[in-house]
């Protein structure tokens, strides 16, 4: 269970609070009676660090593929030809808006 500490506390003991995340729990610092903040492992830092980044690229992942569904909806009416004309359209506007920057050079044939 979470030990509850208020901030003067916090300041006054702040290496046994160390010592106690990193043998037992985590610690919450209140201020004027309101939870403002929480001291935790680093161990578990890592970890929440992980569950974002991990939500992050799952969140990020679902919108792509709602794109993608959206995308795949509104060419289903295009031939194979006209797909090819409009990637290699796109690919090359990529590729000339990049060698305008200076960042490629593309020689055509």
């Amino acid at each position: 269970m979470p030990k509850t500490v208020s901030a003067t506390e916090a300041k006054v003991h702040l290496g046994s609070l160390l010592e106690w995340c990193e043998t037992r729990d985590e610690v919450i610092i209140e201020r004027r009676g309101r939870p403002r903040a929480a001291l935790i492992s680093v161990e578990q830092y890592d970890e929440l660090r992980r569950l974002r980044e991990d939500a992050r690229r799952r969140d990020a992942l679902a919108r792509l593929d709602a794109l993608a569904e959206s995308l795949q909806g509104r060419n289903a009416d295009l031939t194979e030809e006209e797909a090819e004309r409009l990637a290699d359209r796109g690919v090359r506007e990529a590729i000339e808006g990049l060698g305008a920057r200076g960042k490629a050079r593309f020689s055509g044939r």
